[in-house]
Order: structure tokens, then sequence, then C-alpha cells
């Protein structure tokens, strides 16, 4: 582990350097992240495409030719980035400062570190002239953190063989000690975005003269309604499995767990879950009231008011049915309407590309259970899921939980002993699917 005054190694200062470019999104500005890329693969002898739907707005494209071309493996990172702003930070989030062996910034978990490591891996199957059975393709793309269509979905609309891909390696899973037990997350399916937002009109007045048209009381009654409202734990295959895998013959709850399916029916097993909100959004549909919008005086009531939602949805749940729940729970004094949504396909996991990944990450981190994993969150893999395209999420390096916690938050920072574990991992895992030959 790097020290003050000590160098750091070739995958820290990438990463360092890559944070120092704010690809905040909005507005995005991936485009300096995709020349600075660009750069580093010319330096290889290694010829990139660049796809750019609007100013200041790239995508970046490098590939190895195969043995047989066709259905390539997908290196799979986006390069934007959520919005950060120094409050609270004890290193400034676009400085990619070294602090205690850490590298601070925004992105250094999600997901400028993967595509470091992506990159290095590329970089280093270029260099060892190995002809992959493949095409390996690294692909770094924008618009991830709005699911927006400027970056996956329009590179997938400009280069023929993409949808045919055989396998996508990205984000979602990591290696953890979550719940006490050191395991991998390996994810191959997430919930479903179903982001929606209320609206209440009322009678604008004088603050002074309260009275009982007031938009923003209806909002507040219908939103409380939501939000406390008790939505039931219902287990879906792959958390099933995970939980199965991850919980079996502990202690947990106050029973010995089994299997889910009987451990549901425990009240302290329930309790267990309710209390731990990664667990609970596994097993139910969840809300988060997160953005509130009226009036601009304080002596003002105005005549509307707004609400934004995030709900996550699991796989097999309609939107439409959600949300028309969602309307009966409102009640009729608000409007309930669908702001952004996504739908989810979950990949099969008793697959090849599973166990190459298992592989690699026991050569890392010993013995330890590798277990597919449903993310809470949306990631650009559920595009080629959608296809039927095997997709996986994991970047092989250990990340404990009060670390991961820090994604999208104050003081996101990477350690870089983890960076250099995930690249020793990623690069194994790369030239394990190089070497692997897909039927068809």
């Amino acid at each position: 582990m790097a020290k003050i005054g000590e160098p750091l190694s070739l995958a820290a200062q990438l990463l360092a350097e890559m944070i120092r470019l704010d690809t905040s999104n909005p507005p995005g500005n991936e485009e300096i992240a995709v020349q600075f890329l660009e750069g580093e693969l010319a330096k290889e002898g290694i010829r990139s495409e660049v796809f750019m739907p609007e100013p200041r707005r790239a995508n970046i494209l490098a590939r190895l030719k195969g043995k047989k071309a066709g259905r390539p493996v997908v290196l799979l990172g986006h390069l934007d980035v959520v919005p950060a702003h120094d409050e609270g930070w004890v290193e400034p989030p676009f400085s990619g400062a070294v602090r205690d062996g850490f590298i601070y910034g925004r992105g250094a978990i999600d997901m400028k570190s993967q595509v470091v490591c992506h990159l290095l891996a590329f970089i280093d199957l270029a260099r060892s002239g190995v002809t992959p059975e493949r095409d390996i393709i690294f692909l770094a793309t924008a618009d991830e953190e709005t699911s927006g269509p400027l970056g996956v979905e329009h590179v997938l609309h400009k280069v023929d063989d993409l949808p045919r891909a055989s396998f996508v390696l990205s984000e979602g899973g990591f290696i953890t000690d979550g719940n006490g037990m050191s395991h991998a997350r390996v994810s191959v399916g997430e919930k479903q975005v179903c982001w929606f937002m209320m609206r209440a009109r009322g009678r604008g007045g004088h603050g002074s003269m309260p009275h009982r048209d007031n938009a923003n009381d209806k909002i507040v009654r219908a939103a409380h309604r939501i939000i406390s409202e008790k939505r039931p734990l219902r287990p879906t295959p792959i958390v099933t499995r995970y939980l199965n895998g991850l919980l079996r013959g502990r202690k947990v709850g106050g029973m010995t767990f089994s299997s889910l399916r009987d451990a549901l029916k425990h009240k302290g097993f329930r309790a267990f879950i309710e209390d731990d909100p990664a667990l609970n959004s596994l097993l139910s549909n969840s809300v988060a009231l997160t953005m509130l919008q009226a009036g601009d005086k304080v002596n003002v009531i105005p005549p509307e008011s707004v609400a934004y939602f995030d709900a996550r949805i699991l796989p097999d749940v309609e939107h439409e049915a959600f949300l028309e729940k969602v309307r009966k729970t409102a009640g009729p004094e608000v409007e309930v309407s669908l702001v952004n949504e996504s739908r989810s396909v979950p990949s099969p996991y008793n697959t090849p590309y599973f166990r190459h990944i298992a592989k690699a990450v026991r050569g890392l981190a010993g013995p330890i259970p590798v277990l597919p994993f449903m993310t809470t969150g949306a990631t650009d893999l559920r595009h080629f899921r959608s296809l039927g395209i095997p997709a996986y999420g994991i970047f092989p390096t250990f990340l404990p939980d009060e670390e991961h916690m820090r994604m999208h938050g104050v003081n996101e920072r990477l350690s870089i002993a983890s960076l250099e574990k995930g690249l020793s991992a990623t690069g194994e895992i790369v030239r394990s699917l190089a070497s692997y030959a897909p039927p068809g």
C-alpha cells in the first residue's frame, strides 16, 4: 500500500487522473474522459472508435480481434458520475487525493476504478500477443447515471456485432463481509426502476390565513400513506439462491436458517430482514421519497406541490400494476404519474462465464462462497440482458459494506490495496474469457 511520498502504481495514477476529470451527470461531459482513455490506448498502438451522440457526450470502444468473428466479449464501464459538492468531504470530490492508503473522489467506486482495471487488463492481453477465441471489446460509455439514451443504447445501434455479444462484464457486485461472512456477489439481475411523481393542486394564498385546500397538505398526507405502507417480503429465484447460499446453518433472527422459504415464516427472521435496508430491498418493492418541490416564500401558500419517489420493484412485478396500487394508496387528492422506468430480465448463472469468475475470485480471496446476486440499483447491463446476452456485474475486489455505502455519498474512496487486487483478479477473468470459445 502506498504511503505519503511513495510513487503510486500505474492503476492508482490512472484512477486519480480520471477522478480529476469531472464527468458529473448532469451535465455529463464524458468526452474529457474519452480523450484520456483514447490517449492511453494510443500509447499501446490500439485503435479506438469514439461515438458522440451529442456535443461533449462521448463513448469509446476498442477491440482486440479474435480467432473467430462475431459474438464478442465486452468489458463494459461507464464514465459519468453522480454530482458531488465539497461539503463534508475530507478531500475535494474531484481531487483524486491519496490519504491513508485510499484514493478519494467521486467515481472511486462507481465506477472509474473498474474502468481502469478493464483498461489495464485489456492492454495486458494486447501486449501478451495472445489471440483471443472471440473479439474482446473494451467499452466505456456515457449517460449511465441518468439511465439516458446517450451511452450504451446509442452504441448498440452503431456497432453491428454488439447486440450479438456472447458475454458482458461490468459493475454490480464485489467481495464483501456482508452479514459477517466473506463472500462474492455476482450480479446476474437487478430490480426494475419505477420512478414516479405525485402532484397536488390547491388554492394559493397568504400564509397567515390557512385553509383546507393547501397543495402542500395534500402532498404530505398522500406521501405519508405511501412511505408508511408495509410492503410484503417476497422471495425471487436469484435472491433465494443468494440467501440460501449465504445464511444456511447460521443463527439469524433468533433461529437457525435452513431455507429462505421456511425462514420467512418466522417473525424474528422477518424483523431481521426489515431492519437491514439492503436485505429488505432484495425481498420487497421499495419506495423512497427523494425530492419535494413547492413554494418560494415562507408566507405564501403555493397553488401546486410536487413530490418525486424512487421506486425499485422486483423483476416479476408489472409497472402499471405497481403504480395503480400507489394511486389507490395515495388517494384522490393527488395525481401520480410515471417519470422513468427500466425493465429487468435476469441472466442465467449456471454458465462457464460464472465458473470463470468464481475461479478468479477464489484465487484472490480463498475458498469463499461466490453467489448470484440481484442489485437493487439499475445498471447498463439491463440493455444486454434484454437481448438474451449473459451479463454479469462484479468488480472482483474486497469492498466492505461500510465502504460500499460511500458510493454516491460523501467521501467515496477506494483503497489502493483493493484497487491492485481488483486489477489482478480482473486480469485473470479477462484471460479466462479470452481462452474460452463459446458455442455458435
